[in-house]
């Protein structure tokens, strides 16, 4: 028992460490359905490509990121986003979770 925790944890803890986070101001923001697309201005993964960042609005806390990107464009102040890392191809880049600095 005491093995399985411990190999919960540390798959837990190699998630956190594959995990990328990009930083930058917001340059388009649009809903479609139940998600939320946005992209960064001077994106550091879409160098080549254009991907979006999305989420679904599924929840309470979800729904305080859309805000968060909402005020963050209207104010130019730049928010940082953690992704599971850049794509390949252009394609939908889901978001882990969203924040931002003051």
């Amino acid at each position: 028992m005491k093995s399985i925790a411990i190999s919960i944890f540390l798959s837990l803890i190699t998630l956190e460490v594959v995990a990328e986070t990009v930083s930058g101001e917001i340059a388009r923001i649009y809903p479609s359905v139940n998600k939320i697309h946005f992209k960064l201005k001077n994106d550091q993964c879409g160098k080549p490509i254009s991907s979006y960042y999305t989420f679904e609005l599924d929840s309470e806390y979800k729904k305080a990121w859309y805000a968060m990107l909402l005020a963050a464009a209207n104010t130019g102040k730049p928010i940082r986003a953690s992704i599971p890392g850049c794509p390949v191809n252009d394609e939908m880049i889901p978001v882990n979770y969203i924040v931002q600095d003051f």
